[in-house]
């Protein structure tokens, strides 16, 4: 070994001595002396560090495997969730007026329909009206859920009656009222909050379920639409729409959420606290939920159980700290 020892090395041939004494293939003597040794005895130790680094890389490479497997599972039950037969968005106009035209072709039994918003909703879940005449003819069973507002708008009366000759039924709420259509509660259709014109098509039997008993619900508290419209009767109705006002007022919502809300437009809502106010005698809003609390209003109703504004301002003196 002494021979390969370089007088005057070239860096290269340093530089490889340098790995062979790293690997243990070449061992010092001492007093500059260099000795070979066996492969054999140094392979183990040598390419066991290799065999080591690679079975760690073939643990790690597992260890993805299984979690990229795992999220891909998870991603198809989303994607089964969100996108299967059982919820299908539908993002435009175009596609949910052929969604609708299939459903009605293929109703059968009983339609429900809850369109809020007033006498001209911006969004009709029933589509075309005259595709509902077909559907009436051949005994379907149709009922419809509109807010308070709109048996005071002609077009909207018209429709209902001509409807209700076929057979379709329609009442009002002074409530909220969600908007959705139920097919032969087999098919739950409801608008999208973030696409104009868009819907979600829902087929799962428990959310329809659940949208049958919310719409079974007020419909029990409705009124029919083809009431005539006596003044006993339209004072009920005011006196439901001031306590459904009462209501968003206690939650702190402002008049523009609470029009939105009841179907009626931002005036008409001012109107009626304006009206409750004086009614009650109260000088400002905050004056007016302090009262409402007080009386019960929410509990008792409006109305004949309601305070005139002489007995408001007795009852406040009565309460007020001596």
């Amino acid at each position: 070994m002494e021979d390969l020892m370089p007088r005057q090395g070239s860096g290269d041939t340093l530089a490889a001595l340098d790995t062979l004494i790293a690997t243990g293939l070449v061992r010092h003597l001492g007093a500059g002396r260099l000795a070979v040794t066996d492969p054999a005895r140094v392979s183990d130790s040598f390419l066991g560090e290799w065999e080591e680094r690679v079975k760690s890389a073939q643990r790690g490479l597992l260890r993805s495997r299984g979690q990229l497997a795992e999220l891909m599972m998870i991603h198809a039950a989303r994607l089964r969730a969100f996108e299967g037969p059982q919820l299908e968005r539908v993002d435009s106009s175009a596609e949910l007026s052929r969604l609708l035209e299939q459903c009605v072709g293929e109703c059968r039994v009983d339609l429900v329909v809850a369109q809020p918003g007033g006498p001209h909703p911006e969004f009709q879940l029933t589509g075309d009206p005259e595709n509902v005449w077909p559907l009436l003819k051949r005994g379907v069973r149709l009922r419809t859920l509109y807010q308070y507002s709109a048996r005071f708008d002609p077009p909207t009366v018209k429709y209902a009656e001509k409807a209700g000759e076929l057979g379709a039924e329609s009442r009002t709420v002074t409530g909220d009222l969600a908007r959705f259509v139920v097919f032969d509660r087999s098919v739950l259709v409801m608008p999208l909050g973030d696409a104009r014109g868009g819907a979600l098509a829902v087929r799962n039997p428990e959310l329809i379920a659940f949208a049958i008993e919310l719409f079974n619900f007020a419909w029990s508290t409705g009124e029919p639409l083809n009431t005539p419209r006596r003044k006993t009767f339209i004072q009920g109705v005011a006196n439901q729409t001031k306590r459904s006002i009462l209501q968003h007022l206690i939650e702190g919502e402002d008049d523009r959420t609470t029009a939105r809300a009841l179907g009626i437009s931002v005036r008409t809502c001012q109107r009626h606290v304006s009206e409750l106010m004086q009614q009650l005698g109260a000088s400002t809003r905050l004056q007016l939920g302090y009262l409402i609390e007080q009386h019960g209003l929410l509990k008792n109703g409006i109305g004949s159980h309601a305070p005139a504004p002489g007995d408001t301002r007795a009852a406040q003196r009565s309460t007020a700290p001596p």
